[in-house]
């Protein structure tokens, strides 16, 4: 069993890398493979840890609006529907949907939005209250203070969508805002990039790893 696993590991991760050469049957079945794998995973989790003890503490009472939306999932995997199995199938996923939305949202404002205006309020901007302000140390920290709330502020003032207002300052409060929003769009860019950055640094460890799998295997395997 222990030469059996790595084999199979080289041999799906050989498989994965035939995607070199096109398109073909042996990259489209590592798919598959992995696919299957991680939906029977994914039921297995959902039924020993939210099923089986709702089962066995013998929950029914809280248990039973949910099986109930399941089972009229059931009614949107028919190809052909009429009006009546459609509402229904209609009334579990917009239950889905509805969770779903406000999770989102609740998540984006309290875990995102608000953290963020919190921790941009309590910085100071005031170099004295830096002990180290004359050091490296002290003065990359007060830079960056800087930086954090130039962006947050920018980045507010690009996300504002707003018609020119009428009178003498219309045109002032446009080119206010127009400036502060050009320094949020360089900050959601340079995010953005960071990202990107750290996915493609990512990709490539995940490559050097199974790169340096498969180098070591035969010595692995004989040695074994």
């Amino acid at each position: 069993m222990e030469i059996v696993g790595p084999l199979v590991a080289a041999i799906l991760t050989l498989m994965v890398f035939s995607y070199i050469l096109g398109d073909n049957v042996l990259f489209k079945l590592a798919a598959h493979i992995f696919v299957g794998v991680a939906v029977g995973y994914a039921i297995v989790v959902i039924w020993y840890q939210v099923f089986a003890p709702k089962f066995t503490t013998g929950d029914f009472i809280g248990t039973a609006p949910a099986l109930f939306l399941c089972f009229l999932l059931v009614f949107k995997i028919r190809p052909v529907q009429n009006s009546l199995t459609s509402a229904l199938g209609n009334v579990s996923l917009a239950f889905v949907l509805g969770v779903g939305a406000a999770l989102a949202i609740g998540g984006a404002l309290l875990g995102t939005l608000l953290p963020q205006i919190l921790a941009t309020a309590n910085i100071s901007l005031n170099p004295n209250h830096y002990q180290n302000t004359q050091n490296e140390a002290g003065l990359v920290e007060w830079l960056n203070n800087i930086i954090i709330v130039l962006g947050t502020v920018g980045t507010f003032f690009y996300f504002t969508f707003a018609v020119r207002a009428n009178g003498v300052l219309g045109g002032l409060r446009e080119g206010f805002v127009r400036f502060w929003a050009g320094m949020g769009r360089l900050m959601v860019i340079f995010t953005l990039g960071a990202l990107f950055a750290n996915t493609v640094s990512s990709r490539v460890a995940l490559l050097v790893s199974r790169l340096q799998f498969l180098a070591e295997l035969p010595g692995k395997l004989l040695g074994g």
